[in-house]
């Protein structure tokens, strides 16, 4: 059995170890992620989450050219219904967007199927000015079942989301800025990122909790993942029924 390259780190950056900065490490593959994956980056949110000292997260890609490719589309095929039902990539970014604290991605490149869906589940998004957007999925007879749907129409409307979405449309970084995708365009895109957490950090964090927790609350429906877990276990029964 082979056993594919790339893993997730997390690393205490900031003067006192208050952020945690989670790494995709898989550049030689676009930082593309596989279960395992998966799995790492949720123990390492899981203890981030129970420790009292973090005060905000950061994602990124390693390298400078990609942020995230989304999921390793070797690994799609021989998923099933259940794997559909409960995709671990969508508990994961569902658990993420709702950290205790605020968290930033630093995008680097593109941010394409599951590494936009990554980004969406984000607070606060910051990209390079080569950064890119899209959503292919339905390229590959399924659909973005990770939150995409769902975060991509709460944040820029339904028409555009549509573009994006259902017309394969490509968002380039000066656009996603006008359609508020992301909130800021940067140079240095860490180091940036990083230089916003700090600041994060040195606020209240009962305060900050409380506050993320009611912006939440205006839009409640954005959590509701019911019609993309049954598609996507619809589509992954015809993938192998028909293999």
């Amino acid at each position: 059995m082979t056993t594919l390259s790339g893993t997730v780190q997390m690393k205490r950056m900031g003067e006192d170890g208050q952020i945690a900065l989670f790494v995709l490490d898989r550049p030689e593959k676009a930082n593309a992620y596989h279960n395992k994956m998966i799995y790492q980056f949720a123990e390492y949110y899981t203890a981030a989450a129970n420790d009292p000292s973090i005060r905000v997260g950061v994602v990124t890609g390693a390298g400078d050219r990609v942020f995230c490719a989304g999921a390793d589309t070797s690994s799609l095929s021989d998923r099933s219904y259940t794997d559909g039902l409960n995709l671990q990539s969508r508990q994961l970014f569902d658990n993420w967007a709702n950290a205790p604290w605020p968290t930033i991605a630093a995008i680097q490149g593109p941010a394409i199927a599951g590494g936009l869906e990554l980004a969406l589940a984000c607070d606060f998004r910051i990209c390079s000015p080569s950064s890119w957007f899209s959503l292919p999925e339905i390229d590959l007879g399924l659909i973005p079942a990770a939150g995409g749907i769902r975060r991509l129409t709460q944040l820029i409307h339904e028409p555009r989301a549509k573009a994006v979405i259902l017309f394969g449309q490509k968002v380039d970084s000066a656009t996603a800025l006008a359609w508020g995708l992301v909130s800021q365009i940067s140079d240095r895109v860490l180091e940036d990122a990083l230089h916003l957490a700090e600041a994060v950090a040195r606020r209240d964090p009962l305060a900050t909790r409380l506050a993320k927790l009611a912006v939440h609350s205006v839009n409640p429906t954005v959590e509701n993942a019911s019609i993309e877990a049954v598609a996507q276990a619809l589509l992954y029964h015809r993938r192998t029924e028909a293999g």
